[in-house]
């Protein structure tokens, strides 16, 4: 499901909906070997079905935009894992995240006026059992506790923050553990999240909350281009 109308020019967001009891056998042919290995490694199915089915999407998407089957989109692991297109030129970005029984996939074209040199997106289910105070204390700046603790409904807030710093640390291209405390995203009623950070050059990315399923938050984090 394409959420086009919602993100900035030059990038796409679609959404994957799950079916996690189903077969997953459908994705198998474009995957290639190392991808068969890694989805074997999966103890749980539905862990399986939701990497076959996003790794499987994402090729397709690519596919179509390189010009060639969808297994022959050449990726590679980058730094911390983050995939890519390992191909010389102007070739797609993109970024994925998945989370319960959905996912999310974001392209970005690296060749179209405006276009994005880095993106990152982050989806999660919101789970009610969680520890708030001990996540709170952990990955938030005392800033973003104080508005998440005065919030009309503090769970929503705080998953809004945690994936917006989500997107925001994948599309900087950075471990995301290590580096929670080290941006603060603060929401907008447009929609928006400011970025606040001391590291340099994290601030000039922008970030978006994205509309997503009842009990999930959602965000995308990007940077422009600039023009040489």
């Amino acid at each position: 499901m394409p959420l086009h109308d919602t993100v900035p020019a030059g990038m796409e967001v679609y959404r994957l909906d799950f079916d996690l009891t189903r077969d997953d056998a459908a994705e198998w042919a474009v995957l290639t070997p190392a991808e068969h290995e890694r989805a074997c490694r999966f103890a749980k199915h539905a862990d399986r079905v939701r990497f076959c089915a996003t790794r499987a999407a994402t090729r397709q998407l690519l596919a179509r935009r390189i010009g060639c089957g969808a297994a022959e989109v050449p990726l590679s692991p980058g730094v911390h894992g983050k995939p890519f297109v390992d191909a010389p030129g102007n070739m797609p970005l993109f970024n994925v995240s998945h989370s319960g029984a959905h996912a999310l996939i974001v392209v970005a074209e690296g060749h179209e006026v405006g276009a994005v040199d880095s993106v990152g997106i982050d989806i999660e289910q919101c789970r009610i059992d969680v520890d708030a105070e001990a996540i709170l204390d952990m990955a938030f700046t005392a800033r973003e506790s104080q508005e998440v603790r005065a919030a009309a409904d503090p769970l929503q807030a705080l998953y809004l923050r945690w994936v917006g710093k989500e997107a925001l640390l994948k599309a900087v291209g950075v471990g995301v553990a290590e580096h929670l405390l080290r941006v603060g995203i603060h929401p907008q009623d447009d929609g928006g999240l400011v970025v606040a950070s001391a590291e340099p050059g994290w601030s000039t990315f922008s970030a978006m909350a994205l509309p997503a399923p009842a009990g999930y938050a959602a965000a995308l984090a990007w940077r422009a281009r600039v023009p040489e």
